[in-house]
């Protein structure tokens, strides 16, 4: 396949020749006749954050207040009734409509509270890779591992099965005390097993859940640069300016990734709020100012959280564009370019478009990032 006068990630433009997935050939344009024209090629998308074991639940008990608590009340009623085949078949099918968007790496976090679930995704981590995915599964105790003795205990049983990271949710542990404890918990049980942190991080609206800065402190003393994911961290919303423009400095040396959850955090944040109503997200501009990474997770599809996902990683980023009034040209580029480099950063990094590269490659026929976000056109995979 002979794909002509199209846009690569550097923003050249060139003729490339893709064979099974692997780049064969990079050429300045000609007029040669090709199988495609303009437009622009990228790598294949990157998933940062979703939860496959509750996906596609959301039918089952649907959450009435809107709630993040009701949500994982919900969660933890349906988790009681869940067998392998059951998490096999829905997170499969979600996987499914995730390739039918040109996503082909998923990070999903799964609850250490069901060992059903973390058996399941851990065998289908393996199923998935013949399929053309590359799924990470992240150790994930949504209901605090301090709370109760036999959660720790889950936790550490499932990161000893092989799961890929280590995660936590510091702002639902009991105490502020209790919430720092979990932060380096993790950071010690990752440390054990040579794993990165992915942890759910401030995902409330009280501006004095101060996690973030206590898994930036972790990640610098320990040289972690790099190996450490915080999600949500939508208390960002409510602090003043100062103070988040220190914490977003403090991210930025710490070398951590905040990943952004738009679609589930304009729903379930803000729900006390009487006017004016928060938007639900960590302050994407200012943590780019600062010089931070920032990726662009779906977060639910269809679960008890957020019952309208669809697997379209250009939803999420298309409302970050609003709610993040990241309206500029240049702002709404990077946000489209989130989603085929900063999202794989969990992964290792993007793969460079260069001869002998292996892909999977992505074709868009139109080049303007604004045009992509605008239509939410669907890319094309090519060379497979």
């Amino acid at each position: 396949m002979w794909i002509c006068d199209t846009r690569l990630p550097d923003g050249s433009q060139a003729d490339v020749q893709i064979e099974t997935d692997r780049i064969q050939a990079i050429v300045p344009p000609t007029n040669r006749t090709g199988d495609r024209r303009g437009g622009a090629l990228t790598p294949g998308l990157a998933e940062p954050h979703v939860h496959l074991d509750a996906a596609l639940l959301g039918a089952r008990a649907p959450n009435r207040s809107g709630t993040l608590r009701e949500g994982i009340a919900n969660w933890a009623m349906l988790r009681a009734g869940l067998t392998a085949d059951d998490v096999n078949e829905r997170a499969s099918a979600t996987l499914q409509q995730y390739r039918r968007h040109g996503v082909f790496r998923v990070r999903t976090h799964v609850d250490t509270g069901s060992a059903v679930a973390v058996d399941a995704l851990l065998a289908l981590r393996d199923v998935e890779r013949t399929r053309g995915t590359e799924l990470q599964v992240v150790a994930f105790p949504q209901e605090g591992i301090l709370r109760a003795p036999q959660r720790r205990r889950a936790w550490e049983d499932a990161v000893a099965k092989g799961c890929d990271a280590v995660g936590a949710i510091p702002h639902f542990e009991r105490t502020a005390d209790e919430g720092h404890a979990s932060v380096r918990l993790a950071f010690d049980l990752a440390e054990r097993h040579g794993l990165p942190v992915d942890l759910h991080c401030d995902e409330t609206d009280d501006p004095w859940s101060r996690n973030l800065e206590v898994a930036c402190a972790e990640a610098i003393d320990r040289g972690w640069k790099g190996r450490v994911v915080a999600g949500h961290c939508t208390a960002l919303h409510g602090m003043p300016g100062p103070y988040v423009a220190k914490v977003c400095e403090l991210v930025a040396e710490a070398g951590v990734q905040v990943v952004v959850n738009p679609l589930d955090n304009t729903v379930l944040q803000g729900r006390w709020d009487t006017g004016p109503v928060r938007r639900g997200l960590a302050p994407v501009a200012a943590l780019w100012t600062a010089g931070a990474s920032v990726g662009i997770g779906h977060d639910s599809v269809v679960d008890p959280w957020y019952r309208l996902g669809t697997a379209n990683l250009l939803d999420p980023a298309w409302l970050l564009v609003h709610v993040g009034h990241l309206t500029s040209e240049e702002q709404m580029g990077r946000v489209w370019r989130a989603l085929w480099d900063d999202n794989h950063r969990a992964f290792g990094g993007a793969p460079v478009p260069r001869v002998g590269e292996r892909g999977p490659w992505l074709w868009w026929a139109d080049a303007d990032p604004v045009e992509i976000l605008r239509t939410r056109a669907l890319p094309e995979r090519v060379g497979a």
